[in-house]
């Protein structure tokens, strides 16, 4: 077996889209460290390849390029579409503003949290001396 042949056939067709032999990761999933300009060494580090598998993918990509571009584009666009419903979904259920920072989130909810463990042992007390 050619070593061309060796890398073609670390691409498998999934119902997820094509996959690496053996591993869930698909060839898209690599694809978003690659169009988030990560390099070679950080994607094989980050999701434990070899430097075949790695190949494999990149050859693929090359080999079907529109097909994979097309598809790529279609999964990105349907993940906005579901963060964008979800957002709206939870809007009402969100106690703060979606652009307030995380760190200013997380001390209100501590103090809410405070408040409501204040409350809590108040009650309890109230309730042992009746």
């Amino acid at each position: 077996m050619s070593a061309e042949a060796t890398k073609t056939s670390l691409i498998v067709e999934t119902p997820r889209g094509p996959s690496l032999v053996g591993t869930r990761i698909t060839v898209y999933s690599v694809m978003d460290y690659i169009k988030g300009g990560r390099s070679r060494t950080y994607i094989r580090q980050i999701m434990n390849l070899t430097n075949e598998q790695l190949d494999a993918v990149y050859e693929y990509i090359e080999q079907h390029k529109e097909e994979v571009e097309r598809d790529y584009a279609r999964i990105v666009a349907r993940s906005e579409e579901l963060r964008a419903y979800y957002e709206e979904q939870n809007r009402h259920r969100w106690r703060f503003p979606l652009d307030m920072p995380l760190e200013e989130q997380q001390k209100l909810a501590r103090q809410k949290l405070e408040q409501m463990k204040k409350a809590a042992e108040a009650n309890n007390e109230n309730n042992g001396a009746a």
